[in-house]
């Protein structure tokens, strides 16, 4: 006979439907939604060093990567606008953090590589004036360009006001996105996602959109103030922070 419990499934509290005994956490996990998972590693190099870094990336760590199963994607985005210094933002994917947490094992227990992922990363910090780690699970079906494309990545960090976090995710998966399908709108943002953090600095949301360029971000942004579904979602805001980015399409793990 099954309980109901709250279980904590990697720091995420979830209602689920627990079997009684030894069984009980892998019966929570199974039963827990599975979203994909993207870790957001922002760094900023010292200077003279972003180049060295890349370099690092793209011939010790990327052909590290593209052999762990369980990584889905790797993007490495440079900057083209942001509010704040940065040099590089990479974004990993897994379909949950079930396939992180493997992933990151069989990562360290590689013994064959010439150098240690965890040697190389010391590396990466050592050139760089530190590194800022979010995650994120994305709540919409994933939106993302086959192969490297030559849009621009805007990502759209949300802050909502308090206790209005599940208002305005309802709001958004709903009539925001249905308002995005719309053709005259995905002709300036061909592709938009909605994810929540699981861990972050005060964010609550992430929204990225793929655009052509600056300009059809300026459109997007002018058409979305003047819609009443996005006005009357916007009310539910408290801060936001916006970064363009491009991808390093060399770089791109699958």
């Amino acid at each position: 006979m099954t309980r109901a419990a709250v279980t904590a499934v990697v720091g995420v509290v979830a209602a689920v439907a627990a079997a009684p005994g030894p069984d009980a956490r892998a019966a929570a996990q199974a039963l827990a939604e599975s979203r994909e998972l993207r870790q957001l590693v922002t760094f900023r190099f010292l200077p003279g060093q972003t180049e060295p870094a890349v370099d690092l990336y793209r011939s010790q760590v990327v052909p590290i990567y593209r052999q762990a199963d369980d990584i889905k994607t790797v993007r490495f985005l440079g900057e083209v606008e942001s509010p704040e210094p940065l040099d590089l933002v990479v974004v990993t994917h897994y379909a949950d953090m079930a396939a992180m947490d493997r992933a990151n094992r069989a990562l360290a227990s590689r013994v064959d590589d010439p150098v240690p992922i965890g040697r190389l990363y010391r590396q990466l910090s050592d050139l760089s004036f530190g590194h800022h780690d979010q995650f994120v699970e994305v709540l919409t079906p994933p939106a993302l360009a086959a192969v490297p494309d030559r849009m621009l990545d805007v990502l759209e960090f949300i802050r909502v006001a308090p206790g209005m976090g599940a208002t305005f995710e309802r709001m958004t998966l709903g009539a925001v996105h249905a308002w995005e399908q719309e053709t005259s709108i995905r002709e300036l943002v061909p592709r938009t996602e909605t994810a929540r953090f699981l861990i972050a600095d005060g964010w609550d949301y992430l929204r990225t959109y793929a655009v052509a360029d600056l300009a059809a971000w300026q459109a997007y942004t002018t058409a979305r103030s003047r819609h009443p579904v996005t006005t009357s979602a916007a009310r539910f805001v408290d801060a936001r922070k916006t970064m363009v980015l491009r991808e390093m399409p060399d770089l791109r793990v699958r």
